[in-house]
């Protein structure tokens, strides 16, 4: 099982957006009734609001909203808003200027920010650390394949847009549009019909949005890979650009971008998927995906290794779940079932991977022939979990099994017979 990430370069700053107003501070009067308007997306009545409460911070975070970026650095420039320009920066990709704006007011929400969106994760949580955003710090975990720590600390922070990328990251993508529509946020919700399939609805909510990136994905995941650099180029986002030159097999460009935007996973990424697996491992290291990681000792057939790893990593407390799941998952290939078996059930255990659990025990049963044992363990997962990830397989699995069951029993009621 490999860990699909979002693109947290481009999307980062869609959770940024939606917690500026609360970064940038709520003020009485016109203010106010400025930052609800933009909240409520009615941009007319914010500007005449903002306007007349001569707030130019408030005009550059709606400027910044519609990505208008030369008009928001004007706003925020007016009353040099440093926190607002870092903003600016982290949106144009421009992340040394972002980091010098959010380090000239000390914000180290923002210099968290600013290296997250550098792929630089391990820095940005130790930048975190004697300061309390778990917004920053939940990108960071997220960015790392930590997905479970992420959504945790999205959750304490009540920010709706970072639990949609987490959870469409996880693949739940009901989960993450519940979230999207909540914070009424359009890129995400492209995001989504992009990921369904949905290539109109996805236009409609990135052109709503004026999300040039949303839209290079769109040309992306059509094949129309011109059309996508164009879009990539516009937005200055390297790590995409590297995607549509992997995407069309130019593998030296595409590493010298990811190299360029220090997207380490998608370097291992791209080294996994050409079967160069130490390469893919020392990305993924740098990248901190412990999980990615432990799959390419897995492809290099070094299960002792992997096991050592693995079992280190747990007992530092680093992705635990996801680590035992695999281990899990050596054990059973290798026919130690009982091993495997206990690594499963810690999982189900584990309240945000049950499903996960479920799933792969019912795999363990089918292997180890105790076959309706197997068809129950499916049946309880499709029960608990109706929109499962694992909804096609769970279900061919149960047929397959029902019809082996089914084989099984009319050859032994036959030599049943032929003993009579």
């Amino acid at each position: 099982m490999r860990i699909r990430k979002g693109f947290l370069i481009r999307t980062l700053v869609l959770s940024i957006l939606g917690t500026a107003v609360f970064l940038m501070g709520f003020e009485n009067g016109y203010s106010a009734m400025g930052y609800r308007y933009l909240k409520d997306r009615n941009y007319d009545k914010a500007i005449e609001s903002f306007s007349l409460a001569n707030n130019r911070s408030g005009l550059g975070l709606l400027f910044l909203k519609r990505r208008m970026y030369e008009q928001a650095e004007e706003e925020f420039s007016q009353v040099s808003d440093q926190k607002g320009l870092g903003l600016v920066y982290l949106q144009k990709k421009e992340f040394v200027k972002a980091l010098n704006a959010f380090r000239a007011e000390n914000n180290h929400a923002g210099i968290g920010m600013a290296l997250c969106s550098q792929h630089k994760y391990k820095q940005a949580l130790e930048e975190l650390k004697q300061h309390t955003d778990f917004t920053a710090a939940a990108h960071a975990y997220m960015g790392m394949g930590q997905h479970r720590k992420a959504i945790q600390l999205f959750e304490r922070a009540n920010d709706y847009s970072g639990l949609g990328l987490a959870y469409l990251s996880k693949g739940d993508r009901k989960k993450a549009k519940q979230y999207f529509e909540r914070n009424k946020d359009y890129s995400g919700l492209g995001l989504v019909a992009l990921r369904q399939g949905n290539f109109k609805q996805a236009r409609e909510y990135f052109q709503e949005e004026n999300d040039i990136d949303g839209m290079g994905l769109l040309a992306l995941n059509r094949g129309q890979y011109t059309l996508a650099l164009k879009y990539f180029k516009q937005a200055n986002d390297k790590s995409a650009i590297g995607k549509v030159y992997f995407k069309q097999g130019n593998y030296a460009k595409a590493a010298e971008y990811f190299k360029q935007a220090n997207d380490y996973d998608a370097l291992g990424d791209m080294y996994f998927s050409l079967r160069a697996f130490e390469k893919a491992r020392e990305c993924f290291l740098k990248g901190g995906n412990k999980v990615k990681a432990l799959q390419c000792l897995r492809k290099m057939k070094n299960d002792q290794q992997a096991i050592a790893y693995a079992e280190q990593a747990i007992a530092e407390g680093e992705m635990v779940a996801e680590l035992t799941l695999q281990l899990g998952e050596i054990y059973r290939k290798s026919n130690q079932y009982v091993e495997a078996e206990k690594h499963f059930r810690n999982v189900m255990s584990m309240e945000e991977m049950e499903e996960d659990g479920l799933f792969y025990l019912a795999r363990l049963q089918f292997d180890k022939a105790d076959y309706l044992t197997a068809i129950s363990t499916y049946k309880t997962l499709l029960s608990k979990y109706p929109a499962t990830k694992y909804l096609f397989d769970a279900g061919k699995s149960i047929k397959s099994i029902e019809t082996l069951v089914s084989l099984i029993n009319r050859k032994t009621d036959k030599a049943n017979e032929g003993r009579i």
